[in-house]
């Protein structure tokens, strides 16, 4: 392989390769221009630089900064008011409120940009708020709760929640595919494979569940409570006592006329209180934890839980794997 001979700059191409960068050309385009490689531009520039002991200036583009200050605090203040917007979303509101122009609106790229580098801020998955939340007279609901919380100890506590399982999907919500590609699986879908299934615990365990065939109702949350109160624990104490309290939610059902009634009724003749959670506050029903572990634990075997749904249930609902996990849920939950 012949050496390669290396083409010394002459004193014309030097001044040729200065005069347009001193017309703000960046180092590629010089290069084109010239027919020498970006390096030796840099070179000559820094060495025209070097001699002469001056900086030279660049000409500024005569175009303005498309994100100035105001740009940027709007940009920062729509990701703040709704994290899920998305930059062409944003764009059209710097058109919408006046904020920028036509001509001087940045572009799809350059909002991105600035929020990754500029912003620092990054992509992640939502955690979802409900606006009912942020009415009058919520925190008040939440103090009043809190502070009949305060009348009983933890160990009284029981909570109760409905679930729907889908029996022939596995329970599972992700997947792969190929980038840019959807992940599509074939499921059985029929509404007749539907359970709903109802689960009392407290700080010990499950103290009662059952699996109905469809949706829930008012009648059926009274007779799981009928079978419930009889429950005894493993060395044959009542799983209710006098002075316990069941906390659910504000589930339409729960405050059906007859069935709130009834299941007061039969609460009441067993010395035992219900209250009912803020609305839209699943953070303080320790059910949602059993509920997101049972599911952990169906989804291990799509099978099995489209052969043996029931079954399926009863197996992930095992009472030596709550027993043992309930205390961090408690805890998880702010009750300890």
């Amino acid at each position: 392989m012949a050496p390669k001979t290396w083409k010394q700059t002459s004193e014309e191409e030097r001044r040729h390769i200065i005069n347009l960068y001193l017309q703000g050309k960046s180092y590629r385009v010089i290069a084109e221009q010239t027919g020498r490689c970006p390096g030796t531009c840099v070179n000559v520039v820094r060495d025209y630089e070097r001699n002469r002991a001056v900086k030279t200036e660049r000409k500024r583009s005569l175009r303005p900064r498309k994100v100035t200050q105001t740009v940027l605090q709007f940009i920062e203040y729509q990701k703040w008011k709704k994290p899920s917007i998305f930059c062409r979303e944003i764009r059209q509101k710097l058109l919408d409120e006046h904020v920028c122009t036509v001509n001087n609106v940045p572009s799809v790229k350059r909002i991105s940009h600035v929020l990754k580098y500029e912003l620092n801020f990054s992509h992640k998955k939502l955690t979802v708020m409900p606006a009912e939340t942020l009415r009058p007279g919520h925190e008040q609901r939440v103090d009043a709760f809190l502070a009949t919380l305060l009348n009983y100890n933890y160990t009284q506590i029981h909570f109760f929640d409905e679930a729907s399982i889908i029996a022939t999907s596995g329970n599972r919500s992700y997947g792969h595919a190929h980038k840019s590609k959807r992940a599509i699986e074939v499921q059985q879908y029929a509404s007749s494979v539907t359970l709903t299934v109802n689960v009392c615990c407290d700080f010990f365990g499950i103290n009662h569940f059952n699996i109905l065939n469809g949706a829930s109702n008012a009648l059926e949350m009274v007779e799981f409570f009928n079978e419930a109160l009889v429950e005894k624990n493993e060395i044959g104490n009542p799983m209710f006592n006098r002075g316990d309290v069941i906390i659910m939610d504000n589930c339409g059902f729960h405050h059906q006329r007859q069935g709130e009634r009834l299941l007061k009724e039969l609460l009441a003749n067993r010395g035992v209180d219900l209250v009912f959670q803020p609305p839209y506050s699943p953070e303080f029903n320790v059910t949602e934890c059993v509920f997101g572990l049972m599911r952990q634990r169906l989804q291990r075997n799509e099978k099995f839980v489209s052969q043996f749904p029931e079954l399926a249930i009863v197996n992930a609902l095992d009472y030596s794997v709550f027993k043992r996990a309930m205390p961090s849920f408690f805890r998880r939950c702010g009750y300890k």
